[in-house]
């Protein structure tokens, strides 16, 4: 399977388009292609599928349902789930092409047209499916390679066959120039002097008529030259011009980079216009090394000059663009006493100079656009490379720069420059020391280069034992001028007060990323100017939808600024408590969980956006809480997201915040109930059912003695599924029934829906089918909007237990649109009516999807009942090896784990298949006891089964007394419950 994207949207299979997706789906596909290889978070996806458009109610559960849609084209080793979004281990095989022959022509110029020729074949059309910056960029691109294909006909002398192509190039780009010239020079060349002035004049009348432009001053150049007849004479700039190399060192020791800099490079190199390439990141992230190093791999192309200029933006005194255009002018060749006196002229001068020529001119440490326009070329030939701790917006804006971010090392490329930095050539037993190194300087390159240093006078082992005691940043110097604190002191000092109070507020947060509202909750209502001046400063990165990162080791720096300010701590934690209760409250308004009445709620516009960005920083919050306070954050945030927490199966979150909120819950009875909730529910999904019935028993006698009945209902249904996980159903349905009376007692009618829900398993286990559907069916009629896919899972499986087929279907036709592991009992639910069916393929494949989901939420219980499912179907299958292994699988885990109804069951199939296998006695022997564990669980579609196998092995063996007891008590079974089994 391939992808294309430059046309139409197409996915080819076996070398033959295949029907394209709906149109969300082709978007969610082509904006994974466009980033391949990496991870697109969700909400990235959102502003793509919904762009301009009214967002559904829950757009990241849509986003879900369509990439299992997409997921079942492209499959799932193509579209793959990692954390915070997804991942396309694709890309598009037309633009890759495109660009790979584009390589190949610049590299062999004897081949040149031909591999241009192979680059723009790859296009058939506009990129209609690509999202518009995009498609802007790519059609560029193609532009760019049109141009270059032309220019390389023109010098093979391709003239007259070139106009057709060259007519409607220029017609249909007229902004485009350089078509218009290399039509004129076509015409020219074939001796049509006359037309290629007169298309000159229709281009000019074009331009003015549809643009209120007039032609640029190369293509009126251009005319003159035709208009003389001078065209190929060679005419080199006049006046004198002293070529220039001012490169700095390009040092040995730049590692990680690689991609980076091929990036700059093709930028720089581009022909069109002038490129301006504008690199910004944290002060020490190595800026200034990664233009020098693309700067020395274009020297052969700039043959006119490399020039290097220190603007200074990061200190108290930049330099004035007007006293750079002097040394520039200087080091052209220009008399000083012809220099202008003014900024214009100057600057003027300055671009007539760069005229006709190729210099590469790099501007270091720029303060802002201001400081940079006046020094930039006004025609093509020339390229621009720029360091800035700001991203320069303007000139992005205005002037068309390129802005790319320079980040921090990975661990290994930052263990590779520590490494190759320390005097000692054996560094074996070296790699844990460094990796922590690494660690703690955060990858900066700066403080690796320095911490480098330092080792090579003592050891990485011991440098790293000094930073544990003494922190990190003050270990990071070697002198004045080298320190790692130096480089932030620099951005800092140029704050003003409001500023930096704002910085060393920011400081405070633990997080690795923090959203517009913690930092109003921080700093107050002037959270925005403060943002835009410390990222202008590059003490802050922005990483889109306006979130930011701080580096760790600024972090550092601003916490040792000043003594914290606990009023705007507490206001951060009191902002995690009131939005975390808003978003969890808006999304699931019926869960049970303690009232939050000590804090006011924040509303936020996506609740689940809130949460899925936030839950990392909630966790950091909670663990700071522990240390400095306020005393009740910590149980707090392990608390309100518990529901959310359950529903989506992060389990291992959800027990890091549990197990702070145990250390820090008071003796009061709701908070310590409201820990030992948690501990009950998290100990039943992990499969310690035992556990969970101790931390439930405690938690309703807490919650007993606080008055919160509620909380107690909700627990005895808690405990009523701890009792089926163990095999206890009619003592399950027993506290089911409690607990369904307790919130009907005190009027919470919307908390019925779950506990009705869990009660229809009850029944479901039992034999009671009708009233599964009764009890199911009062489940919808409470639920809003009349629907509960996952309810309709286990109504659906009392209809197949009767035979009733069709009303099953129509239960399973949706997928549940929440819950993992709804999801999970949905897919179960759909194989196991494959498999009634026969068809055990679509059977199988639902089963192992599921045993797929089970294994990334780390639900013990699931997987178990997946593998039983899976086992059922290979035995239906005839496949009696591969059913068994799966049996045995579910034998050991449902021991391990107290899973009582489902050890029974596995137990007559395992009997079941022994007897397939041709070994009767053996499965006779099995069968008995799976039938007396089923009858202790009171699992009667089990018993139903048992007896059924007793029934067959009796027979068999010749025993006609006893089969014919067995058959009757399976026949009593199906008169009693209307079970069929549908072998």
């Amino acid at each position: 399977m391939e992808f294309r994207i430059l046309g139409p949207l197409e996915i080819v299979v076996d070398g033959r388009p295949v029907p394209t997706p709906a149109p969300r789906l082709c978007t969610l596909l082509t904006t994974l292609l466009l980033r391949p290889h990496r991870v697109v978070p969700v909400g990235e996806l959102i502003d793509r599928l919904w762009a301009g458009e009214t967002l559904p109610a829950n757009p990241t559960s849509s986003i879900h349902t369509y990439v299992r849609r997409l997921r079942a084209i492209v499959g799932s080793h193509v579209l793959q789930t990692s954390p915070g979004g997804y991942l396309l281990a694709a890309e598009a095989a037309d633009l890759v092409a495109f660009r790979s022959y584009l390589a190949k022509a610049a590299d062999d110029p004897a081949r040149k047209i031909e591999h241009l020729q192979r680059a723009l074949d790859q296009w058939r059309g506009e990129p209609l499916a690509v999202e518009h910056h995009y498609a802007v960029g790519l059609v560029e691109e193609r532009l760019t390679a049109l141009e270059q294909y032309y220019d390389a006909r023109l010098a093979q002398g391709d003239h007259a066959d070139l106009l057709p192509e060259l007519r409607e190039s220029s017609a249909k780009e007229p902004l485009r120039e350089r078509f218009s010239a290399q039509l004129m020079i076509a015409l020219y060349r074939c001796g049509r002097q006359a037309e290629a002035l007169s298309a000159y004049d229709e281009i000019a009348q074009r331009l003015v008529d549809q643009f209120g432009l007039d032609p640029s001053d190369e293509l009126r150049e251009l005319r003159q030259s035709i208009l003389t007849s001078a065209l190929d004479e060679s005419s080199p700039p006049s006046g004198d011009w002293t070529r220039q190399n001012q490169l700095p060192l390009d040092i040995r020791t730049l590692v990680g980079r690689d991609d980076l800099i091929n990036d700059v490079v093709k930028l720089a190199a581009q022909t069109s216009g002038v490129p301006i390439v504008v690199l910004t990141g944290t002060p020490g992230v190595g800026k200034t090394a990664l233009a020098v190093r693309v700067a020395h791999q274009l020297a052969s192309s700039f043959t006119d000059g490399l020039w290097f200029v220190r603007l200074r933006g990061a200190s108290d005194q930049p330099r004035r663009p007007d006293d750079v255009l002097v040394d520039l002018l200087r080091s052209s060749g220009v008399d000083p006493r012809a220099i202008p006196d003014d900024l214009d002229a100057r600057a003027a001068a300055f671009r007539a100079r760069l005229a006709g020529r190729r210099v590469l001119l790099v501007l270091d440490d720029a303060r802002d656009a201001a400081q940079v326009r006046p020094l930039l070329p006004g025609t093509p030939g020339s390229a621009i490379l720029i360091t800035s701790r700001s991203t320069l917006g303007g000139l992005v804006a205005l002037e068309g720069a390129t802005s790319l971010s320079v980040g921090t090392l990975a661990p290994d490329d930052g263990a590779s420059l520590v490494t190759s930095l320390l005097s000692r050539r054996d560094t074996v037993g070296l790699d844990d020391a460094v990796a922590e190194l690494v660690a703690m300087c955060a990858g900066l390159p700066l403080a690796l280069r320095i911490a480098g240093a330092v080792a090579t006078h003592g050891s990485v082992a011991g440098l790293v034992s000094r930073m544990r005691v003494a922190g990190t940043l003050p270990l990071l110097t070697i002198d004045n001028d080298t320190a790692v604190s130096a480089a932030f002191t620099t951005s800092y000092d140029l704050l003003e007060p409001a500023v930096q109070r704002g910085f060393r507020l920011l400081s405070l947060f633990p997080g690795p990323e923090f959203g517009e509202g913690a930092a109003e909750a921080l700093i107050g209502r002037h959270h925005a100017d403060v943002l835009a001046r410390l990222e202008s400063a590059g003490l802050l990165q922005p990483v889109g939808r306006g979130r930011y990162v701080m580096h760790d080791l600024v972090k550092e720096y601003g916490v040792h600024l000043g003594t914290p300010e606990l009023e705007a701590w507490n206001a951060l934690c009191a902002w995690y408590i009131g939005t975390a209760d808003f978003a969890v409250h808006s999304l699931l308004p019926t869960a049970v969980r303690l009232p939050v009445t000590s804090y006011q709620r924040v509303p936020v516009d996506d609740p689940t956006d809130w949460l899925e960005s936030e839950l990392v920083n909630i966790e950091a919050v909670a663990t700071r809480a522990l240390v400095v306070g306020p005393p009740d954050t910590a149980w707090l945030l392990a608390d309100i997201p518990r529901p959310y927490l359950y529903q989506h199966s992060l389990t291992d979150l959800w027990r890091k915040l549990v197990e702070l909120g145990v250390t820090s819950a008071p003796d009061d009875p709701l908070a310590r109930g409201a820990m030992e909730h948690a501990l009950g529910v998290l100990a039943r999904i992990t499969g310690d059912a035992e556990s969970a019935t101790v931390h439930g028993e405690k938690a309703i006698g807490l919650y007993r003695s606080g008055g919160f009945v509620l909380g107690e209902a909700a627990l005895l249904c808690n405990l009523g599924l701890a009792s089926n996980d163990q095999g206890q159903l009619r003592k399950s349905a027993d506290l089911l029934a409690a607990g369904i009376e307790l919130f009907r007692s005190i009027g919470e009618v919307d908390r019925l829906p779950i506990a009705l829900l869990n009660q229809s398993l009850n029944y479901l286990h039992l034999g009671r089918f009708r009233d599964t559907i009764e009890c199911a069916t009062e489940c919808l009629a409470l639920t809003a909007a009349g629907d509960s896919p996952v309810v309709r899972v286990n109504r659906a499986a009392a209809y197949l237990d009767l035979g009733r087929y069709d009303e099953a279907a129509a239960d399973l036709a949706s997928p549940p649109d929440g819950s993992r592991l709804d999801l999970i009992a949905w897919k179960l639910q759909l194989a196991e009516f494959h498999r009634r069916l026969h068809d055990h393929a679509t059977a199988l494949q639902h089963a192992s999807d599921a045993l797929v989901d089970s294994l990334e939420v780390s639900s013990n219980y699931h997987e178990c009942f997946s593998r039983l499912v899976i086992g059922e179907i290979h035995l239906h299958d005839a496949d009696h090896a591969a059913a068994r292994s799966y049996f045995e699988l579910v034998d050991t885990a449902a021991g391990k784990s107290g899973y009582g109804t489902i050890l029974a069951d596995v137990h007559y199939w395992l009997a079941e298949c022994t007897f397939r296998e041709g070994r009767t006695a053996l499965a006779h022997e099995l069968a008995a006891a799976a039938l007396t564990e089923l009858q202790a669980v009171e699992y009667c579609v089990g018993t139903y089964h048992a007896h059924d196998l007793l029934a067959r092995c009796d027979a068999a063996l010749g025993r006609d007394d006893d089969a014919a007891l067995h058959a009757a008590a399976a026949a009593r079974i199906h008169e009693e419950t209307g079970y069929l089994p549908g072998w």
